[in-house]
Order: C-alpha cells, then sequence, then structure tokens
C-alpha cells in the first residue's frame, strides 16, 4: 500500500498543542534528525484546523525531500480567520499586510543569492542540511562549486546536485554542517486568485540589501508550471515562491514581456524527483533540443578529424581555453586574452601534456601562437572554401572524439566588430576649438579628474577635437579602464588632464548585460576585432580556442569569442593563414618581463548565468522556455562602473 496516496486528516486541535506534537514527532527519534521525515499534504490549511498528515520514512532517508519549520526563521504566522483573495474592506487589506510581512521576516534569512562561477541568481533553503532549492538555469550543471550569500552578507559554500532541465528545477547543498534556517516545502496552490509572495535579488546580488520580497496572485496554476503577477526580474531566478502560511510553493523560473507573466516551478516537481535530484542527476524529458546529444551524435563523422587537432590549455594548472593544433611539429594556436598567470600547458585527448611558450601575440586578433616540444601531431583539414553561406551547419569539435561541443548554423556575413569605447561623465556643448562642459556626472572619471564646468577639451591624446562630435568619436576609441590625456583650456590657462575611462552602470544596462550574459556567459574579451564570422552555437567563454568545421568536416575558422545570448565569433581561416608566418616566426614574441595578455574590455567575465532564464512572450499556456543571465561589478582591469541612477543619464555619459 502506497502511504503518500493516503487522504489527508483535519481534525480540530489548537495551534497549540499542534505545535506540541510536531515537537514531540521530531524528538521521539533523535537518530533520524539528519534525515527528517516526508508530510505529504495536498490541501492549504483550514482555519481553525490543523492538518495531521501520514509521515513516510523511506529506507533512503537522506533521499527524502525535507518538511518542516524553518529553523531559525521567526514562528509559522498563524492562520488567517478566513481566506482572503478579493478584499473587500480595510480589515482585509490589514489582515493581508499582517501575513505578508510575517512571510517576509520567515523568507529574508532562509533566501540566499546563489553564485556558480561569476552567475549569479537566488535560492532558497529548505532543510537543515543545507539542501538548496532554485532554478535549472542557475545551477546549470551538476557538481560545480557554489557560493551562497546570506541576507547578512555571510557566505557558505557548497555544490550543485541534480538538474531537471525541463522544468528548470535545480537541487544544491551547503558544505558545511548545518543545522541551517530554512522554510517549509509546502504545496502547488489549489485555488486561483490565491495570494502569495516572491522573493530574490533581483538584478543580482547587492551589498547591504537583504532578499527583496514581492506580492502578488495565482493567476494560473499547472503541475508543470505557476504563474503570478509578482513581478520578477533578472536574478530572482531560483528565489522562492511562498503562500501566505510561509511555505515553499514555487521556485521563481522565467518572466514575459508582461509584467504579469511571470512563471514558478511547482515545488511538487522538487518533490516528485527529490532522489534524482540529491543523486546529482541532470536530465530532460522534453523534445531533444538542437544541443541535444541526440543532435549532435550526427556530427560524429563531421568532427572526428578536426578533434584530433584540439588541445585543452591550462595556466597554471586551471582550464583557460582550447587550442587548435595548426602544425605538425608542435604549433597551437589559441585566444591571448584567457592566457593569465603561471605556466602554460597543452593536454591532448589521449593524455599526453606539453609544456608550452609563447611564441607570437596578435593582440588585434586576440590570437596566441604557442609552441610544444612535439612532433607528429597531426596535420589540421584546412577548408578549400572558408567562407560558409549563411546558415549553412557549423560544428565545435571538443577534445572527445565524435563528440561535438557544440552545433549550429553560420548567422550572418563576416563583418567588423567594433570596440566598446568608454566614458568620461560629462555633458558637452559646442565652443570654439573645441568642446565646452555643461555637466559633470558625481562619481565619474570626469569629475575625479578635477575637470569643471565650462572647460573647453581641445585636444585628446594630442590630435585636435575641434567639436561635439570629434570629442565623442575621439574618447569612445578607448576602452572602459584607459586612461585618456585632455588638453582642456580653463580661461587664460591650458591644463593635461588624465582621465581613466569608465563603462555605463544604469538599471537598463545591467538588465540587458544580465539577459545578453545568457547562460554560459561572454567572454573577457568579446569586441573589437577586424573581422570575423557569428554563428550560434552556444560555447562557453572557456571553450573558445578550438577550430570550427562544415559538413565535411573542414576547419572554417577558429572560435574566438562567446560574445552573447545570440553569438560567438570565430576568425575565418583565411584570415589566420595570414597571420601564421608571423605569429612562427619570433617576430611577435612577447619580450621579457612584457605583461600577460590581458582583456581590454573592461566588463567581460565567465558566465553571470542568471536572468530570469527563460523568458514567456505569451500570458496563458506560453511557448518554451529560453534562457538567460546576472551581474555588475568592477572589473578584473581595475576600471570602475559609472553608476547611473537613470537610463536618461547616458546621454551625458556618452559623451
Amino acid at each position: 500500500m502506497d502511504l503518500r496516496r493516503v487522504g489527508r486528516l483535519f481534525l480540530p486541535v489548537p495551534a497549540l498543542l499542534a505545535t506540541h506534537l510536531r515537537s514531540l514527532l521530531r524528538t521521539s527519534a533523535p537518530s533520524m534528525r539528519r534525515a527528517p521525515p516526508v508530510v505529504y499534504s495536498s490541501s492549504p490549511i483550514r482555519a481553525g484546523c490543523v492538518p495531521l498528515a501520514l509521515l513516510l520514512l523511506t529506507p533512503l532517508l537522506s533521499a527524502a525531500p525535507p518538511n518542516g519549520g524553518s529553523g531559525g526563521a521567526p514562528d509559522q504566522p498563524a492562520p488567517l480567520d478566513r481566506p482572503v483573495t478579493l478584499p473587500e474592506d480595510v480589515a482585509d487589506l490589514r489582515a493581508i499586510e499582517a501575513r505578508v510581512k510575517a512571510v517576509a521576516a520567515k523568507v529574508v534569512p532562509c533566501t540566499v543569492a546563489v553564485r556558480v562561477g561569476t552567475a549569479q541568481g537566488s535560492g532558497v533553503i529548505v532543510s537543515e542540511e543545507g539542501y538548496v532549492l532554485t532554478a535549472g538555469h542557475v545551477a546549470d550543471e551538476p557538481g560545480q562549486k557554489a557560493v551562497f550569500v546570506f541576507s547578512d552578507g555571510k557566505t557558505a559554500e557548497g555544490t550543485t546536485l541534480g538538474i531537471h532541465r525541463r522544468a528548470d528545477a535545480g537541487l544544491a547543498k551547503i558544505d558545511d554542517e548545518g543545522p541551517w534556517p530554512h522554510l517549509e516545502m509546502g504545496d502547488a496552490p489549489s485555488q486561483l486568485g490565491a495570494w502569495c509572495v516572491a522573493a530574490g535579488h533581483p538584478l543580482g546580488y547587492q551589498e547591504g540589501r537583504p532578499p527583496v520580497i514581492r506580492l502578488g496572485r495565482v493567476l494560473q496554476s499547472r503541475p508543470d508550471a505557476i504563474r503570478t503577477d509578482c513581478p520578477l526580474v533578472a536574478g530572482d531566478s531560483g528565489g522562492p515562491l511562498l503562500d501566505l502560511e510561509g511555505r515553499v510553493i514555487g521556485v521563481n523560473s522565467r518572466i514575459g514581456g508582461s509584467v504579469k507573466v511571470n512563471v514558478h516551478v511547482p515545488v511538487g516537481v522538487f518533490r516528485d524527483h527529490w532522489e534524482r535530484l540529491v543523486k546529482g542527476e541532470a536530465w530532460d524529458d522534453g523534445t531533444p533540443g538542437k544541443d541535444s546529444s541526440e543532435v549532435r551524435a550526427a556530427f560524429g563523422q563531421v568532427v572526428a578529424e578536426a578533434a584530433a587537432c584540439v588541445v585543452r590549455v591550462t595556466c597554471d594548472g586551471k582550464d583557460a581555453a582550447l587550442g587548435t593544433i595548426v602544425g605538425p611539429d608542435g604549433w597551437v594556436v589559441t585566444k591571448a586574452s584567457e592566457l593569465r598567470g603561471g605556466p602554460i600547458e597543452c593536454r591532448s585527448r589521449d593524455g599526453r601534456t606539453w609544456q608550452a611558450q609563447i611564441a607570437g601575440l596578435d593582440p588585434e586578433h586576440d590570437l596566441a601562437m604557442l609552441k610544444v616540444e612535439a612532433a607528429g601531431l597531426p596535420n589540421i583539414p584546412w577548408a578549400d572554401e572558408p567562407r560558409p553561406a549563411v546558415g549553412a551547419w557549423v560544428a565545435a569539435p571538443g577534445t572527445e572524439e565524435g563528440k561535438p561541443l557544440a552545433v549550429g548554423v553560420i548567422g550572418g556575413p563576416r563583418r567588423k566588430i567594433p570596440q566598446k569605447g568608454g566614458v568620461l561623465g560629462i555633458g558637452v556643448d559646442h565652443a570654439d576649438h573645441g568642446a565646452r562642459v555643461v555637466k559633470v556626472l558625481p562619481d565619474s572619471p570626469a569629475q575625479a579628474a578635477g575637470l569643471q564646468i565650462d572647460d573647453v577639451i581641445t585636444h585628446v591624446e594630442g590630435d585636435p577635437a575641434e567639436g561635439l562630435h570629434e570629442l565623442i568619436a575621439a574618447i569612445r576609441r578607448h576602452p572602459p579602464g584607459h586612461t585618456v590625456r585632455l588638453t582642456v583650456q580653463r580661461g587664460d590657462e591650458t591644463l593635461e588632464i588624465s582621465a581613466r575611462l569608465a563603462r555605463i552602470d544604469t538599471p537598463g544596462a545591467r538588465k540587458r548585460e544580465l539577459q545578453n550574459r545568457s547562460h554560459v556567459g561572454i567572454s573577457k574579451r568579446h569586441d573589437n576585432f577586424p573581422i570575423v564570422v557569428q554563428h550560434d552555437t552556444v560555447l562557453r567563454p572557456g571553450d573558445c580556442g578550438g577550430p570550427l568545421v562544415d559538413l565535411s568536416g573542414q576547419v572554417v575558422g577558429v572560435n574566438i569569442a562567446r560574445a552573447g545570448r545570440t553569438e560567438t565569433y570565430c576568425i575565418p581561416s583565411d584570415v589566420l593563414l595570414t597571420r601564421m608566418y608571423d605569429l612562427m616566426s619570433g617576430r611577435l614574441r612577447p619580450a621579457e618581463g612584457e605583461p600577460e595578455p590581458q582583456a581590454d574590455d573592461a566588463d567581460a567575465t565567465e558566465p553571470d548565468n542568471d536572468s530570469m532564464g527563460p523568458q514567456q512572450d505569451e500570458e496563458e499556456d506560453g511557448p518554451e522556455r529560453h534562457e538567460d543571465a546576472d551581474g555588475s561589478s568592477e572589473s578584473e582591469s581595475g576600471d570602475r562602473p559609472l553608476k547611473l541612477a537613470a537610463d536618461t543619464d547616458v546621454v551625458y555619459a556618452m559623451r
């Protein structure tokens, strides 16, 4: 007999007595404390009643979904005297307000920011052992190191566990021993219009700001999705959705174009697949997608020859990029800006490892030529016609034989990728032989450099800036973090002023950046290329540097950057071949003591993968999920963002 199918029994027991009974149940079997029993329930608490459910102890106690109180969080709020869906008067509003306040106090200690690499999202602790529910696209892959940030700024380390990709459900666990503050896992809402509370870290974790709560109502409830009008945004993914009893009923997953379209993974999905999630399994019950193993298997023969020419490049023992063998006597080309720190090694798919030296650098294309002491390496199959048509299939071979890392199509004709320019943070107007400063934004590079209103900027880096547009163009030629030299006329005095350019940081820019970082992140250097071919394979930044092949298995280019949610760039093979001799000649070898290659783009990092991952455009059933991403902070190169309160201030920042 399956006890889980037995219905619930409601007895009119006072709340205090029920609390005492639960306490007795928890303390009667101390040996079971690390694996609390499962309470199966299917209905909201009725007024004046306490649900008593059958307790199921499975043989595999560690795999049982957690349930119970909230640890160090406030006690369970008292039930409403009567259910309130549509409030009729101020008394109803006050009743709802009281419950929301109680839920807010309960949820904040148990809601965490989740960082996987440099990816950010949210999560909720649901057991004293430290199991954390989150969105599948936040956890990304099983077995990854995770950092959990609590409302007081303290952190704990953990590991991602299982992922149900189709449902967008992910599980992680804090490594350190508890007990941890946690919330009870409830049930999916049984009543449309029920009030609910969502929590999370909108636009990513911000120091000094605890998890933010939002109120809404259940607009739709299905076994695979709950839709509410609790307004969510990138960064909230993985945070909890709670009923007014303070129980987790779902996990934030995705948003649509309307503020009323906010979709959550029902908590039942986690409960139904708890054992698989705890074991660290990753699966997708849906139709295989473009990048599924089923589709990629068809490319096994296509990538076979080129895959023999792929090596893993490491710096100081850490994976940095892929490399492409371009000469049988030990020549390997890779992505230059990923080579930072420590000795460089190349590891082939058969396990051989060689020390590597940088033989040449091409900063314009972000290429590095490595030399290893090896002979008899495979010859690379260069394409006879390295200009694949738009829409042509391409695949990115990895180090595993017959298994491409990703597949896709050519997205457009080859083109130049301009550099993202830095900003001064000033407003300017026309002046004779220059541009006059009419506004200096606070905390901007201009303010730090000492620029003042009515200063006239006449030169940038010694070149004349005859007017407003010339000045803007001159500044934008330099990346964030670059220090520009300005010639300034202040009254009768001529000054030389240096200013370190910043990147723009506004709410709108952060949101666009979070979404563009999409799932796997973007490369540290992903712009300012003289010519690239764009394709839609979803490559991790650390997998750039390897070859790209067409359906004939010939190499049409070398992947050089993951540039955004929709694009990966490769250097066409004919362009690469023109650079090969110089890179091998030794003339482009870095001098002794010369700094290592660095990405000159200020705002690029590896995966900032949460956003509101998937988005939904329809308010009812909605189309399939899509995935997104999060975060804005000081960059590795040390430049600081120019934080603006409103997007309208960009008109000044861009000048």
